[in-house]
């Protein structure tokens, strides 16, 4: 079964604005842990899963799998923001 396309829509504007979100951070000189920014980023996913979930339409199921494929697409564009935080903690 198809996602609807008011939830395609959704997923599309909440994976646009997470990516801003990742584009504005700064690595500093003062970095914070590898698990802490872990955390933060995981954080941040369920931010945007509790803002989207009361937006979503249809039934129950539709937007199980509405929030789990935005879940899968915010993780995704969380990776590399991650590996390059990794790469910004070893560099020090």
């Amino acid at each position: 079964m198809a996602l609807l396309q008011v939830n395609k829509d959704l997923i599309s504007t909440g994976m646009k604005e997470f990516r801003v979100l990742l584009d504005q951070q700064v690595m500093a000189n003062k970095s914070i842990s590898e698990e802490d920014m872990v955390t933060m980023v995981d954080d941040w996913v369920n931010l945007y899963i509790n803002y989207y979930t009361p937006r979503m339409s249809g039934e129950p199921q539709e937007q199980d799998r509405a929030l789990q494929e935005l879940r899968r697409e915010l993780n995704t564009l969380a990776n590399p923001f991650l590996e390059k935080y990794r790469a910004f903690l070893k560099s020090l």
